[in-house]
């Protein structure tokens, strides 16, 4: 074959190679092309998730809390069965509420179906492992969804990356293929790279430029600001406290309970009966010795009685005989008589009848003082006192000149009325000591065991038993001229004592469980305790009786527990927003609360804030009873 046509055979060879492989190339590139785009297609980017874990006792504030801090659109919550979460639809209301605020999309995983069944009807797609239950869709990792995939991930990740890998267009490069490029970057024209490069551009000096401000714009700003200042102060800085004193009341109990003597009745305190305490007899002899002031009084040889002349007038149709020693007395009690027996004549046309006798004042007047001195009166009118009240008006006397006389001198002595008012004053200090000597007899018996106040006397009507008081009488005192007189006595006395503080427990664990649910004791009144004997049996050896003791009760308004926290939740949610006098008259009536006190920050603002948290509570105690 000739050169020249071998070499076109060649050359011709070599274009349908080259066609043939251009072919392929082609045909290779379009398949690889739509390879890349199916695989593109399916290694689509999934939209950012995030998932947050809801806890089972997580209020619905906390679990939105989770949701705002997470920086994803599509924000998945896993919610374990019985949430608090699921208690209220409201919860979910607003979570999709606020969470659509904050331009984010929320969904649910959970196996609860309360949950499910909420979440239906507000419209929050719920996700579960299982199929069914009225689900919208199956949240696995199984599923066919590459939208709804979700693969475990490790600890420290959370979310699906924003940028998956992707495929590139260009087509794979062989070693050789690549060594060729290098080569073929090394044989650059350097002449076609220096023609190409340009002079060197003068760089610009950047100048700053400082504007002046518009003093209007300026202005305008300040007073907005101060505006929008003056709003948050209105708003968000007001605060109360609200002082509140709750209800409370007396709370009185009454408590049987039997005192039995510890000797006869042993066998049965042992056995710690209730309301049984032991008793321990206790007896004494009181003696005492008292002064007493005499009294009596008589004239001493020194003394003198005052006398004069009485015209006696009779204003009868009849004669009137007055026997002697008969007694004439004054307004004051001065008492004058006659020595002899007269006849006062009768009353005539021409006046009454009238007859002058001699009289002499008595040594005591009508009260038992003694006159002396006091009988030297003037011109007075006298009555009778011997006669009746009538009689009196018509049988009379007048002295026309002072009587004279009188001295006075007298002696005391010791008269039997003495000796009588002595004997009644010494029975009732034996009886007013007796008690007071049982009660030092049972301090004494309390400071043997170590403490003064363990035991207590038993008081009250029939508790403290006496014999009669034995007082000697001096002989023949009684005349005796003497300003005082000592006389003596005694008594015997008797009684019972017990434990003070056993008796006070059963009181308080009394009144304990008297005291409503709902309130709380707020404090024992010890000093109020009383009590009455009703039974008194000395053969077993038993006193039963009623005690009484007194407490203060008041509502418990404790935020801490359950019911004061409703409580004062409820009064924040009705005053706020309300004016205090307003606020006020509403707390007031509320039957837990007896006095309440409002103070507002700052002291202008007349209504209570409408933020409840700035709503404070101070609780109060009741006063003490006394």
């Amino acid at each position: 074959m000739p050169p020249k046509k071998k070499k076109k055979d060649e050359e011709k060879e070599k274009k349908v190679v080259k066609k043939q492989n251009t072919t392929d190339k082609t045909s290779k590139k379009k398949k690889n092309e739509k390879e890349e785009s199916e695989k593109k297609e399916k290694s689509k980017v999934i939209p950012t998730k995030k998932v947050v874990y809801a806890e089972i006792d997580e209020e619905v504030t906390e679990v939105y809390d989770k949701v705002r801090s997470v920086n994803a659109k599509n924000v998945y919550i896993v919610v374990p069965k019985r949430a608090v979460l699921f208690q209220s639809i409201v919860n979910l209301k607003i979570l999709k509420r606020k969470s659509e605020d904050d331009n984010k999309t929320v969904y649910l995983i959970t196996n609860d179906k309360n949950g499910l069944h909420l979440a239906q009807q507000i419209g929050i797609e719920v996700y579960n492992k299982a199929t069914g239950e009225g689900t919208p869709a199956i949240f696995s990792a199984e599923t066919d969804d590459e939208q709804l995939k979700i693969t475990p991930l490790r600890a420290t990740i959370n979310s699906v990356e924003e940028q998956t890998p992707k495929r590139l267009a260009e087509k794979k490069l062989s070693i050789s293929e690549l060594l060729g490029k290098k080569k073929a970057k090394k044989s650059v024209d350097v002449s076609k790279i220096k023609s190409k490069k340009t002079p060197p551009q003068k760089k610009e000096k950047s100048k700053f430029v400082l504007v002046a401000p518009n003093r209007h714009a300026l202005i305008g700003l300040v007073v907005i600001s101060v505006f929008i200042l003056l709003v948050i102060i209105y708003i968000a800085l007001p605060g109360v406290t609200i002082y509140l004193t709750p209800s409370a009341s007396v709370l009185e109990k009454s408590v049987n309970i039997t005192l039995a003597d510890y000797q006869k009745n042993k066998s049965e305190l042992e056995t710690r009966p209730p309301h049984m305490i032991a008793s321990y007899p206790i007896e004494t002899t009181v003696d005492k010795t008292i002064t007493h002031f005499a009294t009596g009084k008589k004239f001493s040889n020194k003394g003198v009685n005052a006398s004069g002349t009485l015209t006696i007038i009779n204003t009868t149709g009849n004669s009137w005989p007055l026997v002697a020693r008969t007694r004439f007395q004054t307004e004051d009690g001065i008492v004058f008589r006659i020595s002899d027996p007269v006849t006062v004549p009768a009353a005539t046309n021409e006046g009454p009848g009238t007859v002058e006798v001699f009289v002499t004042a008595d040594q005591v007047d009508a009260y038992g003082a003694i006159v002396g001195e006091r009988g030297n009166i003037g011109p007075a009118r006298f009555f009778l006192p011997g006669l009746r009240e009538n009689s009196q008006k018509k049988l009379y006397a007048e002295s026309y000149n002072p009587m004279t006389g009188g001295v006075t001198d007298y002696v005391t002595y010791i008269s039997e009325e003495d000796i009588e008012a002595a004997k009644s004053r010494l029975s009732d200090e034996l009886y007013k000591s007796a008690v007071e000597e049982l009660k030092s007899a049972v301090i004494s018996k309390s400071e043997l065991v170590g403490e003064s106040d363990v035991y207590t006397l038993l008081e009250g009507e029939g508790a403290i038993k006496t014999g009669e008081p034995k007082v000697e009488i001096p002989s023949g005192v009684v005349g005796e001229e003497k300003s005082e007189f000592t006389l003596s006595g005694e008594i015997y006395v008797s009684g019972v004592y017990y434990d003070h503080d056993a008796m006070l427990e059963i009181l308080k664990s009394e009144l304990t469980l008297k005291k409503s649910p709902q309130k709380e004791l707020l404090t024992i009144n010890e000093d109020s305790t009383s009590y009455r004997i009703f039974e008194w049996d000395d053969n077993s050896g038993k006193i039963k009786l009623t005690a009484n003791i007194k407490g203060i009760e008041q509502f418990a308004i404790d935020p801490d527990q359950e019911s004061g926290e409703r409580l004062l939740n409820k009064i924040k949610e009705h005053v706020a927003g309300k004016d205090i006098e307003e606020a006020k008259l509403y707390i007031q009536n509320l039957p837990q609360i007896n006095k309440v006190e409002i103070e507002s920050w700052p002291a202008w603002s007349p209504t209570i804030p409408n933020i409840t948290d700035n709503i404070k509570f101070e609780i109060r105690n009741a006063m003490r009873v006394e």
